[in-house]
């Protein structure tokens, strides 16, 4: 009898323990940070002309759920060289020495065509008026110290689809009393490049806008430092481009570079940002697109639903 009642009680200790394990293990999974997928791009990913939420980050957000924070990093008109430099993949220099004149806490430092800043390789980089966004550029490191560009009469002739403004660099303004000189050739780190150490998982679209002198090679090879820099057995996948005179060739390359990690979009006008052939998309081509990588992840496992289990 002793016995008996020894061993219910056992069990029942046994059932209460398993029982608090599985509520903090759900308690912790629902307080948990959400999962963040950092989307690099250009007006692509930004989503040109469409309304906030329609673009293809925003669209993923909505089919991955409150367990991930998808983040646009798109900034139209830029290169694949200024936004692997966004990134943190390739390291930027000053060109020239900045003076600020003592009581100045505000200087121009570039324009359009050159932004007073190239790689270590001497590449220039072309910043656009987004500035990142969602994950900004600001502040600036230059040195040991931290500054702020900003833009002074930012403007885009349409019909062109040329920009032109003056790049600003502002220091702290308790600073200004006196005279400083960055030299040339000082080092410079954007706050964005941080946010690649707390990404889950990142998604790469870039060239459009040149930056890879129609060498195939290049600018594979500029997605893969992308990828390098948290590891390429991190999540990661990559949108083949689509453009109009990205040859099948180019295609096929790029596809054989990065395997299941590369997501082609079967581009047709009806798709196309006003029913006709552009690398802008309408809204549903971006929610194509969103459809397409949430896939793509889904088969490579890297989503996980609300039980912790791997989305099919």
């Amino acid at each position: 009898m002793t016995g008996g009642i020894l061993k219910e009680k056992t069990m029942k200790m046994v059932l209460m323990t398993v029982f608090a394990a599985v509520v903090a293990a759900a308690s912790a999974a629902s307080s948990a940070a959400p999962r963040r997928v950092l989307c690099w791009g250009d007006s692509v990913t930004e989503g040109m002309a469409m309304p906030r939420g329609k673009d293809y980050p925003a669209q993923l957000q909505s089919l991955l759920g409150e367990g991930y924070r998808v983040l646009n990093s798109g900034d139209g008109g830029e290169n694949s060289v200024t936004i692997p430099v966004r990134q943190g993949a390739y390291r930027i220099v000053t060109v020239d020495a900045i003076t600020f004149p003592a009581g100045e806490s505000t200087v121009e430092i570039g324009d359009a065509s050159d932004n007073g800043f190239h790689t270590v390789v001497g590449e220039k980089i072309m910043l656009t008026a987004a500035l990142g966004r969602m994950i900004p550029v600001n502040p600036v490191k230059i040195g040991n110290a931290s500054y702020r560009l900003s833009f002074r009469d930012f403007r885009w002739n349409s019909p062109t689809n040329r920009i032109s403004y003056a790049l600003q660099l502002t220091r702290d303004a308790g600073s200004s009393a006196n005279a400083l000189t960055i030299p040339a050739g000082t080092p410079v780190e954007f706050a964005s490049s941080s946010e690649v150490g707390g990404a889950y998982c990142e998604i790469f679209f870039m060239g459009g806008n040149g930056g890879w002198d129609g060498r195939i090679e290049k600018l594979i090879g500029q997605y893969r430092a992308m990828i390098a820099r948290r590891g390429e057995d991190k999540p990661y996948l990559v949108i083949v481009p689509y453009w109009r005179g990205f040859s099948q060739e180019n295609k096929d390359k790029f596809k054989e570079s990065f395997g299941r990690h590369a997501v082609e979009f079967p581009v047709e006008d009806s798709l196309c940002y006003r029913n006709r052939p552009d690398i802008h998309l309408n809204e549903r081509g971006y929610a194509l697109l969103a459809r397409l990588l949430h896939e793509r992840g889904a088969e490579l496992g890297y989503w996980l639903n609300a039980q912790g289990n791997q989305e099919r």
